[in-house]
């Protein structure tokens, strides 16, 4: 658990500091999705734009730039999200 939560911060982190670069050259809004990921059809929680199976990301507009899963688990999985 302390290993999922330090990763999450990580990528808080880095998404924090590319969304901020990323806004001064005038780019797209973009998040961090991280939920238990079982199959294609598992619902992950997304901070733009709230609970979303993987095809509902890009049915929104987004698309997935980045993930990262739990490698000691393989259950939980890292989006990284951005405007298309």
């Amino acid at each position: 658990m302390k290993k999922m939560l330090y990763i999450v911060c990580i990528v808080a982190a880095l998404s924090g500091m590319a969304n901020a670069s990323a806004q001064t050259a005038g780019a797209k809004r973009g998040g961090v999705c991280i939920d238990p990921f079982l199959k294609a059809k598992s619902v992950l929680q997304c901070a733009h734009i709230g609970n979303v199976m993987i095809k509902q990301i890009y049915k929104k507009g987004f698309r997935v730039v980045q993930m990262q899963d739990d490698k000691n688990t393989a259950t939980y999985v890292t989006l990284i999200i951005e405007e298309q």
